[in-house]
């Protein structure tokens, strides 16, 4: 043999394994071609070496398969991570926006629920002075109504006094000024207004709302709001009844702020339990 031969045979796992200079592999393949005792070992060399690398594949192949499949789990968890982000974002946002507007609509709110109180205020305070203008007897004092009638003239289109057993059914009169369908004040034992007594027949106003009556010992005292003043009454009206409560008119950005602490609650949660996880991949 000749001392190539042992040269090159001695190369050739550098060779196999691409560590050998350019010239070293020059050199090796010039002489695998021109001797067949060392194309033959060449050859068997390829041979285990693919032999080799074809057991080894499917036994790397399993090694890896838990691998991956952790990695596909925090892939996964990665991206519900990013779906919890910006969901918490998402929500946060719009949360932000509704306070935004229920404060907004605050404002009006209280200046309505504020003058709704007044007009409600006023109205006991008018039914209690009339009531006041009454005698021990019961007996109307027309000086006395007058006055008060003149007080809130602004508001004001009459003010009567009745004699409960000249109303009828007594049963149904409230003992708190309540509105009411007037009562004729055909009826009235007292009847005055912008101008004083009033003598000559008045056509009731039919708006309830816009009629007041409250019954006070053997006595009623009933008032009529102006026309012009009813619109302030049936504001009031709509407020106290109708209007939305305080909790109502946050309800929804309190409904999306527990929503958004829900989501970062799972978020937080979801980064702590994967945490470790990553730790030890990483």
């Amino acid at each position: 043999m000749k001392n190539e031969c042992y040269i090159v045979r001695d190369l050739m796992p550098s060779y196999i394994d691409q560590l050998c200079s350019d010239e070293s592999k020059g050199f090796i393949e010039q002489h695998v071609k021109d001797c067949a005792s060392c194309s033959h070992i060449w050859q068997q060399m390829r041979a285990e070496l693919n032999d080799g690398e074809k057991v080894e594949l499917p036994s790397r192949i399993e090694q890896k398969k838990p691998f991956e499949k952790v990695s596909n789990l925090l892939k996964a968890q990665g991206n519900f991570s990013q779906f919890l982000k910006a969901s918490f974002w998402i929500s946060l946002l719009i949360t932000i926006v509704l306070l935004a507007f229920s404060f907004n609509n605050f404002i009006p709110w209280q200046e309505n629920q504020q003058e709704a109180e007044r007009v409600e205020q006023q109205r006991q305070e008018i039914m209690d002075k009339a009531i006041a203008a009454l005698s021990v007897e019961g007996m109307p004092d027309k000086t006395a109504l007058q006055t008060v009638f003149d007080q809130y003239e602004e508001q004001l289109q009459h003010i009567a006094v009745f004699v409960k057993e000249d109303v009828g059914d007594n049963s149904s009169l409230p003992a708190e000024p309540s509105a009411m369908f007037p009562i004729d004040y055909e009826k009235a034992l007292l009847f005055v207004g912008e101008n004083g007594e009033i003598t000559e027949p008045i056509v009731s106003n039919d708006y309830d709302i816009g009629t007041i009556v409250m019954a006070s010992g053997e006595s009623l005292v009933q008032f009529e709001y102006k026309n012009a003043y009813l619109q302030t009454v049936e504001n009031a009206h709509q407020t106290k009844y109708y209007s939305l409560k305080v909790w109502e008119l946050f309800s929804l950005p309190l409904a999306f702020g527990l929503i958004t602490l829900f989501i970062f609650a799972i978020w937080s949660y979801q980064k702590r339990i994967m945490k470790p996880m990553e730790l030890q991949i990483g």
